[in-house]
């Protein structure tokens, strides 16, 4: 990869990133090559950066560019987006997302799109939209079919993993065969998801990197500079025995042979009313008795309730949909004790 940079009246930055197989020398490029502009601006915030796990993927992407014509492909956290810009133009059908609360991010993307001749729009050459992780609005819930889930360097902060990984597992679930490959910047020896992978039921594997080098002469660690990069592909778990790691709901479910037929619903919205509560669960089966519980000195939610089931297959059919989601917020479901 080369690259090459010019600075714009505005401040902008542009990079220039070239995709193609090098030499025996490395000297040059031969056979097909593609290039990737990128403007970046000297704003606060991690989007208007390139960061050195996008190029990474990128080359990944690139490497298999023939088996992306007409995928349809949704890059999340997208910032400068060249990982989902390098896909569009080998042919998939790409969404961009960041999220919905950053207008400036998502101009900023659109502004990546054109300057790679590529429309943004519905309908048109590559497709922008506001994504935000852990809110299931109707950006999430009216995604088309797809094929494949990108994210470069999405899992920089913690407190997100959880909303990034619930978010895919939505997407997932709804879209059997696909997968999410993204790259993951080492930044702390503590940070680890694998307890929300077996909770959201995803199981995680390392993708090599050899095949860059082998293949298209390209230095992974050059790419990274000083960083440390994995490439990792998560997807749905498959049937497992029940004594092995469940999720938090399908863990709940196993208490049905106690006969517990209560179940304590969190991380509820504070608009919804008990009522409400009683409406959505009522679909799982006849509801003995529901309630949201309430600060008694403010009247408001607490964010918590509970649902007593009739019968154990309300309590069943319940748990076994491991994902709930009111009013774009996804539910804890938990067994409570009677």
């Amino acid at each position: 990869m080369t690259k090459f940079q010019q600075m714009e009246n505005d401040g902008e930055q542009i990079k220039r990133f070239v995709f193609g197989s090098k030499s025996q020398n490395g000297a040059s490029y031969v056979g097909e090559k593609l290039e990737i502009l990128i403007p970046e601006l000297p704003l606060p915030g991690y989007s208007f950066y390139t960061w050195p796990s996008a190029p990474v993927l990128a080359w990944f992407l690139w490497e298999r560019r023939h088996s992306l014509i007409n995928k349809r492909i949704l890059e999340i956290g997208a910032g400068t987006a060249l990982p989902g810009l390098l896909a569009a133009k080998c042919g998939a059908h790409v969404t961009l997302s960041d999220c919905s609360t950053l207008p400036k991010t998502l101009e900023h993307i659109q502004r990546c799109c054109r300057l790679n001749n590529l429309v943004p729009g519905p309908g048109k050459d590559i497709e922008v939209i506001g994504l935000t992780w852990g809110l299931f609005l109707d950006q999430v819930l009216q995604l088309g079919p797809l094929d494949l889930i990108l994210g470069s360097d999405v899992f920089y902060d913690p407190s997100v993993f959880e909303d990034i990984l619930v978010t895919v597992s939505f997407i997932l679930e709804a879209n059997p065969g696909a997968k999410f490959i993204c790259t993951y910047q080492e930044r702390s020896a503590d940070w680890c998801i694998e307890n929300l992978l077996k909770k959201w039921d995803l199981v995680c594997s390392v993708i090599s990197l050899d095949n860059l080098s082998e293949d298209l002469g390209v230095d992974p660690q050059e790419l990274m500079g000083n960083h440390t990069v994995h490439l990792l592909e998560i997807k749905p778990n498959g049937p497992k025995p029940i004594d092995t790691a469940m999720s938090s709901t399908t863990a709940a479910a196993s208490t049905i042979a106690r006969g517990v037929q209560k179940l304590f619903v969190g991380n509820l919205p504070w608009t919804v009313s008990t009522k409400e509560l009683k409406s959505y669960f009522s679909k799982y089966g006849h509801i003995h008795s529901s309630n949201v519980i309430y600060d008694k000195s403010t009247g408001i939610s607490r964010g918590y309730g509970f649902i007593v089931f009739s019968t154990r297959d309300g309590f069943t059919n319940a748990t076994n949909n491991r994902l709930h989601v009111l009013e774009g917020r996804v539910l804890d479901l938990q067994a409570a004790s009677s």
